[in-house]
């Protein structure tokens, strides 16, 4: 990496990659793959920890020859066992240095300096992410905590997979005694979430971005559950944005109404003013544009002008929210002094905007799961056939 790296381009792009998938495979090929390509290093390999045996196991990898990765156990390796206690250990030169188990070998694949980090769920290690180079590297602190948010936000999107593959065994399982030919297939979440991103957020504030990026994104992924998950996602980013508040809609095609899903900062009254078109309320945005209207009590495509200014309400930014090139939801975020918008904010927003996009998706579907279970199990109980 250069010395300017673009810090919030490259979590962004990694982190809607692995969050938008599943599949526990696909997650575990998916960190690896991006990784190697977004940072420009020669490889990466992912280490689980296996709950059974307690002994990290490699569950992916990206750039290492297969000699490379059969060549043993790491049971010795010191910068792996300083990895699980929770800190990052960079070797910068691994053909000499003795932490290293394999030196010769790692001299033999071209592998020049290994940075190890731990991967977090909830403060619990699940395993280790490596990142290899071909040249010797000094890491400075701003790219070790640009991996290392990568790494925990890659273990939160392969803790999730993992919940919805349990629920999909679970939901097979109950087929099965009800006497249903059932596979189950892991639910395909959304991965196509383009907010339209034309333009960069600017170099001198990309890390600052990325760290507001990365805390919204952990506060909005440690949860599946819809309610929680559509609070956390309001609050942060009205406060990411400093913003008077923030709310969230999805779109009902059939009544043709944003319906808000969740909100902060704004009062009941204000919430319960009346429908809102999709017609007439800022109906630009249906067409994924982002919209600032700067002074609300003059613009025609405010719908409720006059509860708006009792709200205190003075600008207001529409951001779509996207699901295969469709606008699905809107992210609106109300300023209480006049406020025009810059360039750079509103792309924050889209980012912002398509991050949460992404977990709300990712909800829905573990709800949808979770509500089928529900079904069969009340199902199978009224006909008598009982639990499994």
């Amino acid at each position: 990496m250069q010395e300017e790296v673009a810090y919030l381009q490259i979590f962004r792009e990694i982190s809607r990659a692995v969050l938008s998938v599943l599949d526990v495979e696909a997650v575990l090929d998916l960190i690896t793959e991006s990784i190697v390509r977004s940072l420009g290093v020669k490889a990466s390999a992912l280490r689980l920890l296996d709950e059974r045996t307690h002994r990290l196991e490699l569950a992916a990898s990206h750039g290492l020859s297969e000699k490379y990765l059969g060549k043993g156990s790491l049971s010795a390796d010191r910068s792996i066992a300083d990895a699980l206690r929770g800190r990052p250990v960079l070797v910068e030169n691994a053909p000499v240095d003795d932490r290293i188990q394999y030196r010769e070998e790692a001299r033999t694949e071209g592998i020049a300096s290994i940075l190890s980090v731990p991967m977090l769920v909830k403060g619990r290690i699940i395993g280790v992410l490596r990142i290899y180079t071909a040249e010797p590297r000094r890491f400075s602190q701003k790219e070790i905590d640009l991996i290392a948010a990568i790494a925990e936000i890659g273990a939160i999107a392969i803790d999730n997979a993992r919940t919805f593959e349990a629920k999909g065994a679970e939901l097979s399982e109950l087929f099965k005694v009800g006497g249903i030919d059932y596979e189950y297939q892991p639910p395909v979440a959304e991965d196509h979430f383009d907010p339209g991103l034309k333009g960069d957020i600017g170099e001198q504030k990309s890390y600052r971005s990325f760290r507001t990026l990365y805390r919204l994104t952990r506060t909005i992924t440690s949860t599946v559950e819809m309610k929680g998950l559509l609070e956390a996602v309001a609050r942060e980013i009205a406060e990411a944005l400093l913003a008077k508040g923030c709310c969230l809609f999805w779109l009902n095609i059939l009544t043709r109404e944003l319906e808000p899903m969740a909100s902060y900062g704004l009062s009941d009254a204000y919430l319960r003013k009346g429908p809102l078109s999709m017609d007439k309320s800022i109906p630009r945005v249906l067409n994924a544009q982002a919209v600032c209207i700067a002074d609300v009590g003059t613009d025609p495509a405010i719908q409720y002008p006059e509860e708006a200014r009792k709200e205190g309400i003075v600008s207001m930014l529409s951001v779509p929210i996207s699901v295969k090139e469709k606008v699905r939801g809107v992210l609106r975020l109300y300023s209480s002094t006049f406020r025009p918008f810059d360039p750079e904010e509103i792309e924050f927003a889209k980012v912002l905007a398509e991050i949460g996009g992404i977990a709300i998706v990712n909800a829905k579907l573990y709800q949808e799961r979770t509500n089928d279970i529900t079904f069969w199990k009340t199902t199978l109980d009224y006909l008598g056939i009982g639990d499994p």
